[in-house]
């Protein structure tokens, strides 16, 4: 009697569900240009650089140690006294912009309802005139001659700003421009009592070291 051989075993293959491999291959490609087009997605205000008082609009071209070009437009600001040149250092609006430009929105005395302003850096423009170190004052002086003190000190303890725009616009000297001295009060509400009140100079002419 002849021996029969033992059957093969055939090689079990696993159980698998469907072939999902194209689409698992389609999802990747899809995340991929999902987070390639993020950028492009993003506002401009989300993408400007943020701090917990203002936001950067735009970035400073005119840098301590640059030299300072003579304005080429009608002069807004002329800053004086304590400082490293010789002679006053007249800006222009364009000269004044290229310290680089922040925004804020903050209730005031003088307005109804918060404001947004846009302009720059008090600490941006010293940097910029280079005040003698020993200086501890400025002197505010507005288009009507009115003269104010403010201590030095403010523009390096709080963004004060030298504003330029208000709610979007430029302001006219009959809405307290071409500048006006803003202080951050809706960070530090103390800016808004009545001891700073002098400082908010509108109209704002000439600065003088002192």
């Amino acid at each position: 009697m002849k021996s029969v051989p033992p059957e093969r075993s055939r090689p079990v293959r696993p159980v698998i569900g469907p072939n999902l491999g194209p689409f698992v291959g389609l999802a990747a490609l899809f995340l991929t240009m999902a987070f390639a087009l993020v950028p492009f997605m993003v506002p401009a205000t989300a993408v400007a650089q943020q701090s917990k008082v203002y936001e950067t609009v735009s970035e400073p071209k005119l840098k301590p140690g640059m030299e300072i070009p003579e304005p080429t437009g009608p002069v807004v600001l002329t800053v004086s006294g304590r400082i490293k040149s010789a002679k006053p250092v007249r800006f222009d609006l364009a000269m004044l912009e290229s310290l680089g430009l922040i925004r804020f929105t903050t209730p005031t005395s003088w307005t109804t309802e918060p404001t947004t302003f846009e302009g720059v850096l008090l600490s941006a423009l010293l940097d910029v005139v280079g005040p003698d170190p020993a200086a501890t004052s400025l002197k505010l002086i507005a288009l009507n001659d009115f003269e104010s003190p403010a201590p030095i000190e403010d523009g390096r303890k709080w963004p004060v700003m030298l504003a330029l725009k208000r709610d979007g616009e430029y302001m006219s000297r009959r809405d307290r421009g071409p500048v006006w001295m803003v202080y951050p009060q809706h960070a530090y509400p103390e800016l808004g009592q009545r001891e700073y009140f002098s400082r908010w100079v509108w109209q704002l002419k000439a600065i003088t070291v002192e």
